[in-house]
């Protein structure tokens, strides 16, 4: 994992951004619609507050032309108990989450 900026705004407001390079796979009802190894993405998380956050990746190459991603984060006394947007959190997510003080075990992908 490269840089990492933190910003803090409004009282239980905070935002990650990091980069990750992950393999990706993309896929609905049919089946496996493409792969791609090593992706370098870039990667935002936020907290929004005691009960909502949100999270993006799209890959750097393209901008997000070709790999993008986005969704919701619940969150109930920092136990993240939901989400939306993507099949399953990829860990860089669920890792980034874990050093933010988040515990992830309800939602992660085992």
């Amino acid at each position: 994992m490269s840089k990492q900026k933190v910003e803090f705004q409004a009282p239980h407001t905070q935002r990650v951004e990091f980069q990750a390079t992950e393999s990706l796979s993309l896929g609905n009802s049919f089946g496996t619609i493409k792969t791609q190894k090593q992706v370098k993405l870039d990667v935002t998380i936020g907290i929004n507050s005691d009960t909502y956050g949100y999270f993006e990746f799209n890959d750097v190459e393209s901008g997000g032309g070709d790999w993008y991603a986005e969704g919701g984060i619940w969150i109930k006394d920092k136990v993240i108990t939901d989400y939306d947007g993507v099949f399953a959190l990829p860990t860089f997510i669920t890792d980034k989450l874990k050093d933010m003080g988040y515990d992830v075990s309800e939602v992660e992908d085992i």
